[in-house]
């Protein structure tokens, strides 16, 4: 059920990606292990689809699935032509998941059951537009632009539906057009990572490089929820 009342999350979690810094500097030696690691198709998507994400849909039927398969393999496809991200380009990926037309959303958005809502306030659309696209042009290690899109996507909520996808899908845009692996989707999905939480994103970003470099991961300063 949606909450008016809720608590507003958005806010905190825009406060908190402005207070990082995104060159993440206390990351470096998990940074330098992702980056040493080579391309290779690692069927992460696939494998979280099919064991966390389709059983929980069953009533969608399997055109669900398809339609993930296909706005995947429209991301690959933009990734390994070093396409720019624009929003028009996640619209059309968008619209190819949901199967329907899309468009920014128009009010305030709810999650974990109406718990959280993220506000809909004016010129919220072009803020996110704006931060996106200028964010990804950044000189910045391809672990901090797909942190930031991820977490971006899971908290701005600009889809009326399928942002937690879109956030799966653009996270493996940002690793693959600079040549790293997708690592295994479960740990990233699933690790706590409270809106506006600065120390926690810094955590799941850790993760993330972790999750990618595997063996080679420095064994110090262990991820804790």
């Amino acid at each position: 059920m949606k909450a008016p009342s809720a608590p507003e999350k958005l806010g905190p979690h825009r406060d908190a990606m402005q207070a990082l810094d995104w060159a993440l500097p206390a990351l470096r030696a998990d940074l330098d292990a992702a980056g040493r690691q080579p391309f290779r198709e690692t069927g992460a998507q696939e494998d979280f689809l099919h064991r966390h994400d389709a059983p929980a849909h069953e009533s969608q039927g399997p055109e669900r699935t398809a339609r993930f398969e296909q706005a995947l393999a429209r991301v690959r496809q933009l990734a390994d032509a070093a396409e720019a991200l624009t929003f028009s380009r996640m619209l059309e990926v968008q619209e190819t998941l949901l199967g329907v037309r899309t468009t920014f959303r128009t009010g305030d958005a709810f999650a974990h059951g109406g718990a959280h809502r993220y506000a809909q306030v004016p010129g919220l659309e072009a803020t996110f537009v704006a931060k996106v696209e200028a964010e990804a042009r950044e000189e910045r290690h391809p672990v901090a632009h797909a942190t930031r899109l991820y977490l971006d996507l899971c908290f701005f909520h600009p889809f009326p539906d399928g942002n937690a996808r879109a956030a799966r899908l653009w996270l493996e845009y940002m690793l693959r057009r600079s040549g790293l692996p997708t690592p295994p989707l479960a740990p990233v999905v699933l690790f706590p990572k409270p809106p506006g939480d600065a120390a926690r994103y810094m955590r799941f970003a850790r993760l993330v490089a972790r999750s990618i470099a595997g063996p080679e991961a420095p064994c110090r300063n262990e991820v804790q929820p």
